[in-house]
């Protein structure tokens, strides 16, 4: 594989990884906002010749993601749960309280997992709120997952390098596609066992 086609040099520029920390800390307020699959592509590309350093890439996610986190608990705190966010309505309301459920049953694997479930990132951070959770925990949780939810984007997209005779464009394409395969997995797998849990407790917290 090969990066020809990049005759800017951007790929390799300090841009690529100021801008895609941004879209990571974004994304904790705007859901929609690409994150994973930025990653996953830069991954695809990483360590090739004119292509971004993997370690930057991992450390630029990693900030990102903590930085979005903790803006969106302190706006949380702030503003309140429901007077914000670009996802608010019925849908945002049903994710908030089933992360809240999750988090109070099994905070630390909700935490870890809660990346790869959908709207999991922006509804665990709020849930923080609603769980009284000290900052410095809430801090602490979001470094770890930070770290794993980083190492997986970018580690999934340097995967595809070891796939031979494919083209770089063909490589990011794999990289993504698998990902948000894999992604959806671990969430639909998380949530299950989470969700199990709070079934089989349900009957001990009746009158």
């Amino acid at each position: 594989m090969d990066l020809a086609a990049d005759t800017t040099g951007f790929l390799s520029s300090i841009w690529v990884y100021l801008l895609g920390g941004g879209f990571v800390m974004v994304s904790a307020l705007i859901p929609p906002v690409p994150s994973t699959t930025v990653f996953v592509a830069l991954g695809a590309v990483a360590e090739l010749d004119g292509g971004p350093r993997a370690l930057p890439l991992v450390l630029a996610m990693l900030t990102g993601a903590v930085a979005g986190d903790l803006l969106t608990y302190w706006l949380t705190k702030l503003m309140g749960a429901t007077r914000w966010g670009s996802a608010s309505g019925p849908r945002r309301d049903r994710a908030v309280e089933a992360a809240t459920r999750r988090l109070r049953s099994r905070p630390y694997m909700f935490m870890l997992t809660s990346r790869f479930i959908p709207l999991g990132r922006l509804s665990s951070n709020i849930a923080a709120i609603a769980a009284k959770y000290p900052l410095r925990s809430f801090t602490a949780f979001s470094a770890v997952s930070g770290i794993i939810w980083s190492l997986y984007s970018v580690g999934i997209g340097m995967l595809t390098q070891q796939w031979p005779e494919i083209s770089t464009q063909l490589a990011v394409v794999l990289a993504i596609v698998f990902s948000l395969i894999l992604g959806w997995l671990i969430g639909k797998v998380s949530s299950w066992l989470l969700d199990r849990k709070n079934a089989k407790d349900a009957p001990s917290l009746a009158p």
